[in-house]
Protein backbone atom coordinates (compact mmCIF):
# COMPACT_ATOMS: atom_id res chain seq x y z
CA UNK A 1 0.00 0.00 0.00
CA UNK A 2 2.56 2.68 1.07
CA UNK A 3 4.78 1.18 -1.31
CA UNK A 4 2.39 1.65 -4.08
CA UNK A 5 3.28 5.58 -3.61
CA UNK A 6 6.51 5.25 -3.97
CA UNK A 7 5.87 3.08 -7.18
CA UNK A 8 4.23 5.74 -8.56
CA UNK A 9 6.77 8.46 -7.37
CA UNK A 10 9.46 6.24 -8.63
CA UNK A 11 7.86 6.36 -12.23
CA UNK A 12 7.50 10.32 -12.36
CA UNK A 13 11.01 10.57 -11.03
CA UNK A 14 12.44 8.26 -13.77
CA UNK A 15 10.52 9.99 -16.34
CA UNK A 16 11.69 13.24 -15.62
CA UNK A 17 14.96 12.35 -15.05
CA UNK A 18 14.92 10.61 -18.76
CA UNK A 19 14.52 14.64 -19.68
CA UNK A 20 10.92 14.91 -20.47
CA UNK A 21 7.59 14.30 -18.73
CA UNK A 22 6.94 11.49 -17.15
CA UNK A 23 6.74 8.31 -20.00
CA UNK A 24 4.68 6.03 -17.74
CA UNK A 25 4.48 3.54 -21.09
CA UNK A 26 4.94 -0.18 -20.62
CA UNK A 27 5.96 -2.31 -23.36
CA UNK A 28 4.67 -5.25 -21.99
CA UNK A 29 1.37 -5.65 -19.83
CA UNK A 30 2.41 -5.11 -15.96
CA UNK A 31 0.23 -6.39 -13.03
CA UNK A 32 -3.03 -4.91 -13.16
CA UNK A 33 -3.44 -4.17 -9.83
CA UNK A 34 -1.39 -4.55 -6.44
CA UNK A 35 -5.07 -4.77 -4.79
CA UNK A 36 -5.98 -3.97 -0.92
CA UNK A 37 -7.16 -7.00 1.21
CA UNK A 38 -10.57 -8.50 -0.14
CA UNK A 39 -10.64 -6.20 -3.35
CA UNK A 40 -10.07 -8.07 -7.01
CA UNK A 41 -10.06 -5.95 -10.44
CA UNK A 42 -12.29 -7.63 -12.67
CA UNK A 43 -11.45 -6.81 -16.41
CA UNK A 44 -8.45 -4.56 -17.73
CA UNK A 45 -8.88 -0.90 -16.37
CA UNK A 46 -8.92 1.59 -19.57
CA UNK A 47 -8.32 5.10 -20.47
CA UNK A 48 -10.41 6.56 -22.94
CA UNK A 49 -8.05 7.67 -25.76
CA UNK A 50 -9.82 10.65 -27.34
CA UNK A 51 -7.87 14.54 -28.32
CA UNK A 52 -8.09 17.09 -26.35
CA UNK A 53 -5.85 18.21 -22.68
CA UNK A 54 -8.69 15.61 -20.74
CA UNK A 55 -10.57 11.73 -21.05
CA UNK A 56 -11.69 9.69 -18.69
CA UNK A 57 -10.82 6.37 -16.69
CA UNK A 58 -12.83 3.20 -16.17
CA UNK A 59 -12.58 -0.05 -13.87
CA UNK A 60 -14.32 -2.77 -12.44
CA UNK A 61 -13.32 -3.76 -8.62
CA UNK A 62 -14.85 -6.46 -6.57
CA UNK A 63 -14.92 -6.48 -2.78
CA UNK A 64 -15.03 -9.51 -1.84
CA UNK A 65 -13.55 -8.98 1.80
CA UNK A 66 -15.79 -7.70 4.68
CA UNK A 67 -14.32 -4.46 4.99
CA UNK A 68 -15.91 -1.38 3.41
CA UNK A 69 -13.56 0.81 1.44
CA UNK A 70 -14.17 4.55 -0.43
CA UNK A 71 -11.76 6.01 -2.39
CA UNK A 72 -11.16 9.60 -2.17
CA UNK A 73 -8.71 10.65 -4.46
CA UNK A 74 -6.26 9.13 -7.60
CA UNK A 75 -3.22 10.52 -9.25
CA UNK A 76 -1.65 9.67 -12.43
CA UNK A 77 1.86 10.54 -14.14
CA UNK A 78 -0.27 11.80 -17.22
CA UNK A 79 -2.22 14.61 -15.89
CA UNK A 80 -2.18 17.43 -13.97
CA UNK A 81 -4.85 16.36 -11.70
CA UNK A 82 -7.00 13.05 -11.41
CA UNK A 83 -10.90 13.64 -10.20
CA UNK A 84 -13.55 10.91 -9.03
CA UNK A 85 -16.85 11.90 -11.22
CA UNK A 86 -20.15 10.68 -11.73
CA UNK A 87 -22.75 11.30 -14.78
CA UNK A 88 -26.07 12.99 -13.03
CA UNK A 89 -28.93 14.81 -14.74
CA UNK A 90 -29.03 18.58 -13.95
CA UNK A 91 -31.99 20.47 -14.94
CA UNK A 92 -32.90 17.67 -17.70
CA UNK A 93 -29.42 17.85 -18.97
CA UNK A 94 -26.57 14.52 -18.59
CA UNK A 95 -23.50 16.45 -17.02
CA UNK A 96 -20.51 15.48 -15.31
CA UNK A 97 -19.84 16.81 -11.41
CA UNK A 98 -16.79 16.11 -9.43
CA UNK A 99 -17.75 13.83 -6.08
CA UNK A 100 -16.00 13.77 -2.67
CA UNK A 101 -15.83 10.28 -3.07
CA UNK A 102 -16.70 6.29 -4.40
CA UNK A 103 -18.21 3.96 -1.89
CA UNK A 104 -17.16 0.42 -2.12
CA UNK A 105 -18.79 -1.63 0.54
CA UNK A 106 -18.25 -5.08 1.49
CA UNK A 107 -19.48 -7.78 -1.12
CA UNK A 108 -20.34 -5.04 -3.12
CA UNK A 109 -18.95 -4.25 -6.85
CA UNK A 110 -17.52 -0.62 -7.92
CA UNK A 111 -18.02 0.35 -11.38
CA UNK A 112 -16.19 3.20 -13.48
CA UNK A 113 -17.83 3.26 -16.73
CA UNK A 114 -19.04 5.41 -19.73
CA UNK A 115 -22.18 7.51 -18.93
CA UNK A 116 -21.56 6.87 -14.93
CA UNK A 117 -18.93 7.05 -12.14
CA UNK A 118 -15.51 7.64 -13.61
CA UNK A 119 -11.93 8.92 -13.19
CA UNK A 120 -11.21 12.36 -15.18
CA UNK A 121 -7.92 13.04 -16.37
CA UNK A 122 -7.63 16.62 -16.41
CA UNK A 123 -4.81 18.50 -18.06
CA UNK A 124 -2.90 15.89 -19.83
CA UNK A 125 0.81 16.35 -20.08
CA UNK A 126 1.01 14.99 -24.07
CA UNK A 127 -1.41 13.16 -26.23
CA UNK A 128 -2.15 9.31 -24.86
CA UNK A 129 -1.25 6.66 -27.24
CA UNK A 130 -3.04 3.65 -27.83
CA UNK A 131 -1.99 0.20 -26.38
CA UNK A 132 0.07 2.80 -23.66
CA UNK A 133 -0.32 1.39 -19.91
CA UNK A 134 -0.46 4.05 -17.54
CA UNK A 135 -0.06 3.70 -13.25
CA UNK A 136 -2.56 5.19 -11.49
CA UNK A 137 -2.30 5.76 -7.59
CA UNK A 138 -5.63 5.18 -5.82
CA UNK A 139 -5.95 6.61 -2.68
CA UNK A 140 -8.46 5.72 0.31
CA UNK A 141 -10.32 7.58 3.17
CA UNK A 142 -7.72 5.31 5.94
CA UNK A 143 -5.03 7.13 4.21
CA UNK A 144 -3.95 3.89 2.60
CA UNK A 145 -2.87 3.48 -1.49
CA UNK A 146 -3.38 1.28 -4.25
CA UNK A 147 -1.75 1.30 -7.35
CA UNK A 148 -4.03 -0.27 -11.19
CA UNK A 149 -2.66 0.35 -14.35
CA UNK A 150 -4.87 1.21 -17.15
CA UNK A 151 -4.60 0.23 -20.71
CA UNK A 152 -5.44 3.35 -23.31
CA UNK A 153 -7.93 2.19 -25.77
CA UNK A 154 -9.97 4.20 -28.07
CA UNK A 155 -13.82 3.97 -27.02
CA UNK A 156 -15.94 0.48 -28.22
CA UNK A 157 -19.27 2.68 -29.37
CA UNK A 158 -19.32 6.60 -30.39
CA UNK A 159 -21.15 8.89 -28.56
CA UNK A 160 -20.73 6.99 -25.46
CA UNK A 161 -19.10 9.05 -21.97
CA UNK A 162 -17.05 11.61 -22.92
CA UNK A 163 -17.48 13.56 -25.76
CA UNK A 164 -15.57 16.34 -26.98
CA UNK A 165 -14.92 18.68 -24.36
CA UNK A 166 -15.95 17.05 -21.72
CA UNK A 167 -19.87 17.69 -20.99
CA UNK A 168 -22.97 17.13 -22.99
CA UNK A 169 -22.60 20.22 -24.75
CA UNK A 170 -18.93 20.57 -24.92
CA UNK A 171 -18.71 23.60 -22.20
CA UNK A 172 -16.48 22.45 -19.72
CA UNK A 173 -17.24 26.03 -17.39
CA UNK A 174 -20.98 24.30 -16.59
CA UNK A 175 -18.70 21.57 -14.94
CA UNK A 176 -17.81 24.31 -12.64
CA UNK A 177 -13.88 24.03 -14.15
CA UNK A 178 -12.56 27.21 -14.32
CA UNK A 179 -10.68 28.13 -17.89
CA UNK A 180 -7.26 25.21 -17.73
CA UNK A 181 -8.81 23.64 -14.33
CA UNK A 182 -6.58 25.51 -12.29
CA UNK A 183 -6.98 25.33 -8.89
CA UNK A 184 -8.11 21.21 -8.50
Amino acid sequence: MKGSKLFLGGLLAAGLLAGGVAAPVLAEAPQICECRDGLEMEGTPWIRLMPGDMTGGYFVLRNSGDQDYRIVAAEAPIAKVVELHEHAHVDGVMRMRQVDGLELPAGETLVLEPGGLHLMFIGLHEPLTAGDWIPVLLEFADGETMAIHARVQRSEGAGEGHPRGHNMDGDARDMGHGAGHDGH
